[in-house]
């Protein structure tokens, strides 16, 4: 007989599936009303490194995770016993917030069904998001540089022992270094540094390789044996003796690749003053030759509209240039370091050769006055700074091509020197200075090489007009700053000639300018509104042939201030 199957299975499990859609239908509405409710916003539940952003806007969710990503402090390193602190944004650590964020928006609106249930499930317990760090390479690898360098040690290769009295050497022995895995290290900064971590990040460390000790002891025999003669400098006068003494003062084991070998040597800082001794008395400089010539043979002191042509002088060749000699310090110490590892006593200088800027040939056609000019001053502190600073430039001979500066021929004007304090023109106003008034010869050499026709480089006019110079043709003078400058653009040398007595001081210049004829003429001066003026000069250069330079130079004077 066969059995009747139970009736209410069949209903219990439409019951069943009725339920799971029903329960799928809230949890799709509940993740919808929460997508709904916090629409461009967070969704619940979501932290991103411990920081709960639920509900937050963008702006907002960065706003709060910022200083939560922000290192927790300085990244131990230790090697050792001896710990540094790595900042960890100098050595690149870098948190992405705005990445960081937009993980934490898409967090429950995607996967698995739409990510509905993860949507839900964030309203009844809480995820974490990761959060992005990047670390820069390039700061990385500097941090870690900069800490190699602290905590690196390099070979010793050992040194000698000389007995003063004897000469007798010994040795001390080399020690090995230690040098820092700089890969791995960065490797294990970086990590630390992603997990925001302070350390202690243990330093990669190794023993460096180094010179054995036998290679050392060889090197002492062979100073001793190098310490039975002196050294001896030839070729530069007479030689220069180097004393067994001494020698043994200059010795020493050289390190080579690192400390792994070694050499017989001397020490490069005693060779170095070595040499600076040598070069000291072996070299000589070039001279230049030497004339005579009149420093006052004709008067040209106009202060307006003024010519000039040149004249025939009488010049002579006093004293011929003189070539000079110069030790070249680099070549000598590397021929001694050869020498003692070669075991040599006998070492040539080398030198090398400095000729006069002026030649014999070019020193004869110094026969023409190519300018002077002069310019007058009543008794004063400051006649005794331009007497100072024309017997400092008088005899200065400038070569074809060569560029003249006062400043540079001059120096500095010195308390030390005999310059006196006087008034100098600072800020608009007439202040104090020592070597003060030396401004009356720049303006008496910038006329001379004026009406020569030379290249004029660089001056600077008075702030205020000063009436014992030619208006709009003067120049101050300060050192270092304010300068007068000319180049000698002829074929000829160019003889400077100065004189300052109690009333004047003059400048001529000697040379062969091409028979250029100078014209200076002078402007009318124009009102400004501050009730001071302003003036254009020109300077006319005609040259020998039938060439016109026309060089107009505009001058704006100040008010000058009130008499104190």
């Amino acid at each position: 007989m066969a059995q009747r199957r139970s009736g209410p299975r069949p209903r219990w499990g439409r019951i069943g599936v009725a339920l799971a859609i029903l329960l799928a239908f809230v949890v799709l509405l509940t993740a919808l009303a929460v997508r709904v409710v916090h629409s461009g916003e967070i969704l619940p539940g979501v932290r991103v490194a411990g920081v709960p952003l639920s509900g937050l806007s963008e702006d907002e969710a960065q706003q709060r995770l910022t200083p939560a990503l922000r290192p927790r402090g300085a990244v131990a390193l230790v090697a050792e016993g001896l710990t540094l602190k790595v900042d960890p944004e100098r050595a690149g650590y870098f948190a992405d917030v705005e990445a960081s964020v937009e993980r934490a928006l898409e967090s429950g609106r995607g996967g698995p069904l739409g990510g509905f249930w993860s949507t839900v499930a964030g309203l009844l317990r809480s995820r974490d998001v990761p959060f992005t760090v990047a670390v820069d390479d390039p700061l990385l690898h500097r941090a870690v540089a900069s800490a190699a360098k602290r905590i690196e040690s390099r070979a010793f290769a050992g040194a000698l022992v000389v007995n003063p009295g004897s000469l007798t050497v010994s040795t001390r022995p080399p020690r090995a270094g230690r040098e820092v895995d700089r890969d791995e290290l960065a490797t294990r900064l970086r990590d630390e540094l992603r997990r925001r971590g302070d350390g202690p990040v243990d330093v990669p460390l190794g023993p460096t390789a180094v010179v054995e000790r036998r290679k050392v002891a060889d090197i002492g025999r062979a100073a001793e044996r190098y310490l039975r003669a002196a050294l001896r400098l030839t070729g530069a006068g007479r030689p220069f003796t180097v004393s067994r003494a001494e020698l043994a003062s200059l010795l020493a084991v050289r390190s080579l690749r690192g400390g792994r070998d070694a050499q017989l040597g001397a020490d490069d800082e005693r060779l170095a003053a070595l040499v600076a001794r040598v070069a000291g008395a072996r070299s000589r400089s070039a001279r230049e030759p030497r004339f005579s010539a009149s420093p006052r043979a004709v008067t040209l002191d106009a202060k307006g509209s003024a010519s000039w042509r040149p004249r025939r002088a009488s010049v002579r060749v006093v004293a011929a240039g003189r070539t000079g000699r110069a030790v070249r310090r680099d070549a000598l110490a590397a021929a001694i370091q050869r020498a003692i590892r070669a075991g040599r006593h006998s070492v040539a200088v080398p030198t090398q050769t400095l000729r006069p800027a002026v030649t014999a040939r070019a020193a004869r056609r110094v026969r023409s006055l190519i300018a002077t000019f002069t310019t007058y001053y009543a008794p004063a502190p400051r006649v005794t700074n331009i007497q100072l600073i024309a017997r400092a430039v008088d005899g200065t001979v400038v070569a074809p091509g060569g560029r003249f500066s006062l400043n540079q021929t001059a120096g500095p004007r010195t308390s030390a020197d005999g310059y006196v304090e006087a008034p100098f023109i600072a800020d608009g106003r007439l202040v104090p200075t020592i070597g003060g008034g030396v401004s009356q010869f720049s303006t008496t050499i910038y006329n001379a090489a004026y009406f020569a026709g030379l290249r004029l480089d660089s001056h600077r006019p008075h702030s205020f007009f000063i009436d014992r110079y030619p208006a709009g043709r003067e120049s101050t003078l300060n050192y270092p700053d304010i300068d007068l400058a000319w180049t000698n653009d002829t074929d000829a040398p160019v003889l400077v000639r100065t004189v300052a007595d109690g009333s004047a001081v003059t400048v001529s210049l000697y040379g062969d300018n091409g028979g250029r004829r100078v014209r200076a003429q002078a402007g009318i001066r124009e009102p400004t509104p501050d009730g001071a003026f302003k003036i254009v000069v020109t300077r006319i250069v005609r040259y020998r042939d039938g060439r016109i330079a026309r060089q107009p130079v505009t001058t704006s004077y100040d008010k000058p201030p009130p008499p104190e």
